[in-house]
């Protein structure tokens, strides 16, 4: 009985040294993509660069500008500080605090961190470059706010030694080819827009040249045609900087104003003219009115929205 004990505890143990315990596997190497899609975002509502961009000097340089900032609220994004490299160093952090301070001074009414962001629908959107007064220096803009308006931008201008902050402009496009900056906006809704042209100056700061207005709140306007269109231009000796719409009404003078008109006869036939008022002898005076013919297939309504008036208006005065 002994023996046969001892051999089944003999072939116990062959079997068990037979069996070869098994290496645990080492899991798959990820990939540097694998790993990028499952690490975790930056979280979006701290500071972090929302845009990178390139900014050209006129001595042959390329600064980078770095929009820093972060999601202010569930639809907005806002900028911070723009960071101003020159390769690996750093030249200057500009701070949208300068600007939007400048623009809101309502004393304490707003809260303190209000001044600290900008407000942009979309980081890719937070910035922008242009050169603003054609120096061959590449000058950046900051998305200021969304108004229900063309979009206000706060700029600032290369001074040759640094960014320094110039002013706050609405819906802007730059005319290299009559060396003039266009700023667009509505003063009323439906009513009155108006566009200011600018020009630099002998140290590249902005001055207005003249204000285009087109109105809506003329009687017998033939608004088919749109409104009507005043150029107004700043008195004479007098110096305007970019400044919100209406600041300095007092200091502009009317030069000149195209209508559009119609009238109804007695017997219900309508009449229509285009009229051409000008400044002579210092009073706005009507200098000519001319008949006009509609075509049909040219007709053009006025628009729903309100937008930058087209180059040309189809028009054939008779």
């Amino acid at each position: 009985m002994k023996k046969i004990i001892l051999l089944l505890l003999a072939l116990l143990l062959c079997t068990a040294c037979s069996q070869t315990p098994a290496i645990p596997e080492e899991p798959p190497l990820e990939s540097a993509s694998d790993a990028a899609e499952q690490a975790p975002a930056f979280p979006e509502t701290e500071d972090h660069i929302l845009l990178t961009l390139e900014a050209p000097l006129a001595d042959g340089r390329t600064l980078m500008l770095e929009a820093f900032g972060r999601q202010i609220d569930e639809y907005n994004w806002g900028v911070r500080e723009v960071r101003v490299y020159d390769g690996q160093d750093l030249l200057q952090t500009v701070f949208a605090r300068e600007a939007i301070a400048l623009e809101w001074d309502y004393g304490s009414v707003l809260a303190e961190d209000f001044y600290d962001y900008t407000t942009c629908w979309r980081p890719e959107e937070t910035m922008k470059v242009l050169d603003l007064n054609f120096d061959g220096n590449t000058d950046f803009g900051l998305f200021g706010w969304s108004p229900n308006n063309a979009i206000p931008y706060y700029y600032w201008q290369w001074n040759g030694e640094q960014y320094q902050f110039a002013c706050t402009l609405q819906d802007v496009e730059v005319h290299p080819e009559t060396g003039e900056v266009s700023s667009w906006y509505k003063v009323e809704g439906g009513i009155l827009y108006q566009e200011d042209y600018y020009r630099p100056d002998e140290e590249g700061n902005l001055y207005l040249v003249r204000q285009e207005r087109e109105r809506y709140d003329f009687p017998n306007l033939d608004a088919n045609r749109g409104g009507a269109l005043e150029t107004w231009v700043p008195r004479e000796g007098v110096v305007i900087r970019p400044r919100p719409a209406g600041l300095d009404e007092d200091k502009l003078v009317l030069i000149r104003r195209e209508i559009p008109v119609y009238e109804v006869h007695a017997d219900n036939t309508v009449s229509h003219f285009t009229e051409i008022w000008e400044l002579r002898d210092g009073h706005l005076q009507m200098t000519s009115r001319n008949a006009y013919v509609y075509d049909e297939c040219a007709l053009v309504k006025r628009p729903g929205s309100a937008g930058r008036r087209p180059e040309s208006w189809p028009a054939s005065p008779d």
